[in-house]
């Protein structure tokens, strides 16, 4: 990772939900490697304050007034390139990325979270055993193993990751 150094903290996933405050996070990035292990990689989210004045022609003097004063107020959202999460799912049952502007959400599905969710009740886990060879048995067992749903929600995308084993999450510190 070349311009980034691992602290090698390690946190879990409700940890850095909570850390992450109160705007999403920023995917910065996300692979599947040849093994089936899934590397997403997301920024902490910053407000920018520097004051936007956009450029205005003489036409749009007077509605932009009204316009200016609201801008006054407002602040870009950035990602925060300092402190970056790499969040690890090995050898995760599947993934699914949506662009968050086209998700719906269902008020019956049960989560815990804001941005990293984990999910108790959702249709995506519903229908796992309908889309996947991942079963319940007739011992209620699971096979390969008890799986979770795990929701990544970050400015502009909606990471579903459904996996029998807890992800690994690293933080990455940048060099400054």
């Amino acid at each position: 990772m070349k311009g980034k150094k691992a602290d090698n903290i390690q946190k879990s996933f409700s940890e850095v939900d909570v850390i992450l405050g109160s705007s999403a996070p920023f995917l910065v990035s996300l692979s599947d490697s040849l093994d089936g292990e899934l590397r997403v990689v997301i920024a902490e989210a910053s407000v920018d304050v520097q004051e936007f004045v956009p450029e205005q022609s003489d036409s749009e003097e007077v509605a932009s007034e009204a316009v200016q004063n609201v801008l006054k107020s407002t602040h870009s959202i950035i990602p925060r390139a300092s402190v970056q999460y790499e969040i690890v799912f090995r050898d995760y049952i599947m993934y699914q990325t949506r662009n968050e502007s086209y998700c719906s959400f269902d008020p019956e599905e049960i989560r815990r979270g804001k941005y990293l969710i984990t999910f108790e009740e959702s249709k995506l886990l519903s229908n796992v055993s309908n889309i996947t060879d991942a079963q319940i048995l007739s011992d209620e067992t699971y096979y390969p193993g008890r799986w979770v749903h795990y929701g990544i929600y970050t400015q502009n995308h909606i990471i579903d990751v459904i996996s029998h084993n807890a992800p690994s999450i690293t933080v990455l510190n940048r060099k400054k």
